[in-house]
């Protein structure tokens, strides 16, 4: 059997090799003034890349929240903390932050690394965010609505100084164009964001494929086992911030696909956690599913430090050394 690997287009893949960026999104961030979504919780949000900080005040966000759920929302339903904003109203309780730097500490790294020449000189060129964020951790909430909210918010503060939209859950882009604010007003808001590493075509070319015998695939998942204490140690001594991932088969039938989840806690024999991605080959799950893993089939992990920093992920590090041996040729 053969193992597959595509370069930029998962988010733990992303979380391992690109934390040097220092992701602003979820437990990244350190800002204390911004709210976040508490692990192991995804990070559900919507981010605009801005040209220019913008100013807010309670006044402005609650006027946006109200035409965008289309019911008047009183100003006392929002705590105002700059440069965030919590709205607790009727559809749960949301966050509106107006930050006046980079979304990315890197930028310029990032943009690098993305395909679309227009989307990357977003990416560059952004001195500023704005992001609606939900505040939730209802694991039993439909995400499509959550995003339906979000997104009724979000599109009144597009102008002509946002670049484009980001999503970190996903790791999704989209430029500001003329069709963006009827899109996310669909039912479906998240259908035309592409992954950053994505030329709207194929990631075809950004794939590795290494046989499951193969000595180095061998000789990293050894070491993620042998490792595998500091891994328990460090999720037993964890802190609020930190992120624990680890990877290993989902069976479904005769398929078997490697895959990583985000671990939610550990028993006796069990890893337990939300699948990360959606699958390649498996049919009946997906991103976000609750599933579990024996300790003893897991074959890679990862955790970080928060500080954007991560630890593990030795099989990330061998398929990240392929691509870019394979990019060479």
């Amino acid at each position: 059997m053969k193992t597959s690997f595509t370069s930029v287009s998962r988010h733990i893949q992303r979380f391992a090799l690109l934390s040097a960026f220092g992701l602003l999104s979820g437990a990244a961030f350190s800002a204390p003034d911004v709210p976040v979504a508490t692990p192991p919780h995804r990070m559900i949000s919507l981010v605009l890349l801005l040209k220019e900080p913008r100013s807010l005040d309670a006044t402005t966000v609650t006027k946006a929240v109200s035409l965008g759920w289309g019911a008047q929302v009183p100003e006392s339903a929002v705590t105002a903390s700059p440069p965030s904003f919590v709205v607790k109203s009727a559809p749960g309780r949301y966050a509106i932050n107006s930050v006046d730097k980079p979304y990315f500490t890197d930028s310029s790294k990032l943009a690098n690394e993305v395909k679309d020449p227009a989307l990357a000189g977003a990416i560059r060129e952004h001195r500023a965010w704005m992001s609606v964020d939900w505040l939730g951790n209802d694991d039993t909430a439909d995400l499509r609505v959550v995003y339906q909210h979000i997104s009724q918010i979000i599109v009144q503060f597009i102008g002509k100084d946002t670049l484009a939209i980001y999503n970190p859950d996903t790791d999704q882009f989209r430029l500001n164009d003329a069709t963006l604010v009827e899109h996310l007003n669909s039912p479906d808001p998240l259908q035309s964001l592409i992954p950053a590493g994505v030329d709207g075509t194929t990631a075809a070319a950004d794939t590795v494929t290494i046989n499951d015998d193969d000595p180095q695939l061998l000789a990293a998942q050894a070491e993620a086992r042998k490792n595998w204490p500091e891994f328990m140690q460090a999720y037993q001594a964890r802190g609020k911030d930190q992120y624990f991932a680890v990877k290993g088969p989902i069976l479904e039938g005769d398929n078997t696909e490697y895959m990583w989840l985000q671990v939610t806690s550990i028993d006796d024999t069990l890893v337990h956690g939300k699948l990360d991605s959606d699958p390649e080959t498996l049919k009946k799950v997906e991103r976000g599913a609750d599933l579990h893993i024996p300790i003893a089939d897991v074959d890679d992990w990862l955790y970080s430090t928060g500080k954007d920093e991560s630890h593990g992920g030795y099989t990330l590090r061998l398929f990240e050394k392929l691509a870019q041996a394979k990019e060479k040729k």
